[in-house]
């Protein structure tokens, strides 16, 4: 295996572009600041930005790259008249809302990331085993690296008999919840190779379940109770739909959560009460498992927007921009999408996920019944899986707000449109085509550009340079400080 990857990777330009573009920054970035962007945040919107400005470039510059994004994005038949409807909505919204500037950085963020996800596509659909591996590695790798800081930590607090402050030991993001954001995304991948390498080591497999259960811990040490129940509730919707194809991959996943459950309450509950180590005596994640932290109020702003401008919303990104809410975005993507988008945009894009998930499911069906499966079937229930608890945690959290959680949700869409199309033959691209797609690559990188460098570059300097008392909201949205100022 190693050979065909390290031969396979001598020839492939794009698969090495992949590599050093999504998956080092999916390793990285949980675990490392950047000195120049002295936040956890901005530092990764940076990498996500310049991310998404290489793939454009290479989109551009790269033919090859460029005619299987086409492709694919003409395989897409059925969704192309909403798509288009929701661009054309996008844009009258962004340009009637208040500060045009920002909702157009907004816009130019979303063309990018739908940009990001049709390359990793186009690259998935010759490449596709090599994908698997390394994106599987990458997402083992992070969660070893990730688990070992963690735990160093807790054991160096342990042994001195530190109580820790919440959120200790978690680190590398200015928020639990962003770790949590990204973390949703692998915490049922981690697991996959034991279902579709059955051949591998012994010991290997071992390690792997103790990287896989270590994980499960830190989700119920981080006391996220959407993020929990949005895994439950994707597992149950696994099963409703793959029925006994699922349960091998169920039955593996619902295990590592059972013992990460155990070894939380064995770690952070047990030991230092049997031991008398003040190590987590004032670790309190939540005491109220009832409280919705704020949502309800946020939820309201929302649907007030809603009913105030129900068919082009206020404006990309414009939540941070009224004041009134304590947050910059409503923790509900739908509610998000509504206030800022319109209703009929909103709905469109409902129209695309139902109808992106039945496909997957049916094409599953159909090529498993027909004995033409050519990707492992795990593969198919666990980036579902995978899909449906990012989607469903976005439901009750900033999942498509945070950048890391933007970046892994575009490899996992990309990853699964790369293995959809994978059996169909490439369609005919027009010259006509080629220049358009350069066009709006190319926009979107000047927009981008543009919009973005004015706001980067203090960031860059020195946050002591930036006007708080212009900002009305003081949280996380495109930037940690999120509102937009006026």
């Amino acid at each position: 295996m190693l050979q065909i990857i390290i031969k396979t990777f001598q020839h492939n330009k794009p698969i090495i572009f992949f590599c050093i573009s999504i998956l080092i920054p999916i390793i990285i970035l949980p675990n490392y600041i950047l000195s120049s962007i002295p936040n956890f945040y901005d530092d990764k919107r940076f990498i996500e930005l310049l991310t998404i400005s290489c793939y454009l470039m290479f989109l551009i510059l790269n033919k090859k790259i460029r005619i299987n994004l086409i492709s694919i994005f003409l395989s897409l038949k059925k969704a192309h008249s909403a798509l288009y409807l929701i661009l054309m909505l996008i844009f009258i919204s962004t340009f009637l809302a208040d500060n045009s500037n920002s909702a157009i950085k907004e816009l130019s963020l979303y063309v990018g990331i739908f940009f990001l996800f049709l390359s990793i596509s186009s690259i998935t659909i010759p490449n596709s085993k090599l994908i698997q591996y390394t994106s599987l590695i990458a997402f083992i790798t992070n969660a070893l690296v990730y688990l070992t800081i963690f735990f160093t930590a807790f054991l160096a607090s342990f042994i001195e008999n530190i109580p820790l402050q919440w959120p200790e030991p978690f680190s590398g993001f200015s928020n639990v919840r962003f770790f949590n954001q990204y973390q949703i995304w692998s915490i049922t991948l981690l697991a996959l190779p034991l279902l579709i390498y059955p051949e591998l080591d012994k010991r290997l497999k071992f390690f792997l379940k103790i990287i896989a259960t270590g994980w499960a811990i830190l989700l119920f040490a981080s006391a996220s109770r959407g993020a929990v129940l949005s895994v439950l509730l994707a597992m149950l919707m696994t099963l409703f739909l793959f029925k006994e194809y699922a349960k091998e991959f169920l039955k593996l996943n619902g295990l590592i959560l059972i013992a990460g459950l155990i070894g939380y309450l064995f770690l952070f509950k047990l030991i230092p009460v049997l031991l008398e180590n003040q190590v987590t005596v004032d670790w309190e994640p939540t005491k109220d498992i009832t409280n919705s932290s704020g949502r309800i109020e946020l939820w309201q702003y929302a649907i007030q927007y809603i009913i105030d401008n129900p068919w082009l919303g206020i404006g990309p990104m414009h939540y941070a921009y009224y004041p009134g809410p304590t947050h910059a975005h409503p923790h509900n993507s739908l509610l998000q999408w509504a206030c800022e988008m319109g209703i009929p945009s909103t709905l469109l894009v409902i129209f695309l996920i139902y109808s992106g998930l039945s496909a997957w499911v049916k094409k599953f069906y159909h090529l498993n019944n027909n004995n033409k499966l050519y990707a492992p079937s795990h593969l198919w229930i666990a980036l579902f899986c995978s899909l449906c608890s990012g989607l469903i945690y976005s439901l009750v959290s900033g999942v498509i707000v945070m950048p890391l959680s933007q970046i892994t949700m575009a490899l996992i869409i990309g990853w699964m449109l790369g293995i959809y199309f994978q059996d169909q033959e490439s369609k005919p691209v027009s010259q006509l085509q080629h220049i358009s797609f350069m066009l709006l690559a190319g926009a979107t990188l000047i927009t981008l550009t543009y919009t973005v460098l004015p706001s980067l570059l203090p960031r860059l300097n020195s946050y002591a340079d930036l006007p708080y008392q212009d900002y009305p909201i003081i949280a996380p949205r495109f930037w940690q400080i999120g509102g937009i100022p006026h």
